[in-house]
């Protein structure tokens, strides 16, 4: 009875330790990773966050936030000031802009990247600005560390989702872990006509370590049209479509794009591409990858109900 009542007796003590460890190491962090980060004006006005990745001010952010043509970008900091940017190179396939600070004497304060994605379940961190919100540090979790396709803004990207919420103006903003170390950069959200879905897309791994390394501009190209799943269709469209069919959908085809212009519409199955059968879209996106701009593709199409089959070239396109 002695033993259980002492138990019982420290168990708030302990609680209370733990606690206050857990509190001290979020301060940490927000301490740690806030120099940092920064806010992306774009004409003057905040559209997204950053980060500055390196001592000597190299900042990356996501490409749609500052994919205006007539633009001036700046980064405006708390403890930096409002400072010009300037652009170093473009991922549009991975949506990512890399630019610089003005050279200086002293090092810019930096977040170094992490050596791998945590596994799933664990919990990570987002710096951003969401909604003019200054500099909030949001929590996620990791929600599966192998890559995916998200179709956003007129093309696919590949990125690998995390738990959250995150709303706009957090686009560019790093993902990081306990460490304080950048494992991913924010670009987008799930969402549907109900709002965000908590389901957030990021770009890290051997996509965001590379660009980062190469300082490079990375041109992919495209078939200015999405595909979807069969099986992710509506009812109706699945009960017209043949049971025997394999394939994907053409779905947000370009008007004027290489896709409608070898006769592709909105729904027309794509059979096969180059003699090969895709039932999902990462395979499929890869094919087209690794392939040039300039090169041809053939798919075999049919309408939704299976019928009109036909073979189509379409020559691919370089994603603007």
């Amino acid at each position: 009875m002695k033993y259980l009542l002492r138990s019982l007796i420290s168990l708030p003590v302990i609680i209370s330790i733990f606690t206050l460890q857990s509190l001290h190491a979020e301060k940490d962090l927000y301490s740690k990773v806030a120099p940092s980060c920064l806010e992306i004006l774009v004409n003057g006005r905040l559209d997204g966050s950053g980060v500055i990745c390196n001592k000597k001010g190299l900042v990356i952010t996501a490409f749609h936030v500052v994919k205006k043509r007539q633009k001036i970008i700046e980064a405006l900091s708390k403890t930096l000031g409002r400072l010009p940017l300037r652009l170093i190179a473009t991922n549009r396939g991975s949506d990512l802009a890399l630019f610089s600070l003005p050279e200086k004497k002293n090092a810019y304060p930096a977040l170094s990247l992490a050596n791998d994605i945590p596994i799933e379940g664990t919990d990570v961190f987002l710096m951003g600005s969401p909604i003019f919100r200054h500099h909030l540090l949001l929590k996620g979790c990791i929600a599966r560390r192998t890559e995916t396709y998200s179709w956003y803004d007129g093309s696919f990207k590949n990125t690998f989702p995390i738990a959250g919420i995150a709303a706009p103006g957090s686009s560019g903003g790093p993902w990081v872990n306990s460490k304080g170390e950048i494992i991913a950069i924010q670009v987008a959200g799930v969402t549907t006509d109900f709002g965000h879905q908590g389901v957030n897309s990021a770009v890290g791994g051997i996509s965001l370590k590379s660009f980062l390394e190469n300082k490079e501009t990375v041109i992919v190209p495209t078939i200015q049209s999405a595909v979807e799943e069969l099986w992710g269709q509506s009812t109706r469209l699945i009960s017209d479509m043949p049971k025997e069919v394999k394939g994907l959908l053409f779905r947000q085809v370009s008007p004027h794009g290489v896709c409608a212009k070898a006769g592709i519409k909105d729904e027309d199955i794509m059979l096969k591409a180059d003699n090969l059968v895709y039932e999902r879209i990462e395979p499929f996106v890869k094919y087209i990858r690794s392939r040039k701009i300039g090169e041809e593709i053939k798919f075999l199409i049919s309408n939704s109900n299976g019928e009109n089959e036909k073979m189509v070239s379409v020559k691919l396109a370089e994603l603007k």
